[in-house]
């Protein structure tokens, strides 16, 4: 079950990411995962979070440059 969780969170933070037009491109999840766990972003929390409090801290995130998310080879 975590792993659905897990897969969920991503897929969410993806979603929010194509949103902003700083990232104008769709980025693969393995990338977007690994910028979770950079920046502290656990799934548990974000199942909990409504879906504006999850924009609102990803949003702070890209506004502070909090390590850009790699481009995929």
């Amino acid at each position: 079950m975590q792993c659905y969780q897990y897969l969920a969170a991503v897929v969410a933070v993806a979603n929010i990411l194509q949103a902003f037009p700083e990232t104008r491109r769709k980025f693969p999840l393995n990338a977007i995962a690994d910028w979770m766990a950079e920046n502290g972003i656990e799934p548990e929390d974000l199942a909990i979070e409504t879906a504006s409090e999850g924009r609102t801290r990803i949003e702070i995130l890209i506004k502070q440059n909090q390590p850009h998310i790699r481009k995929a080879a």
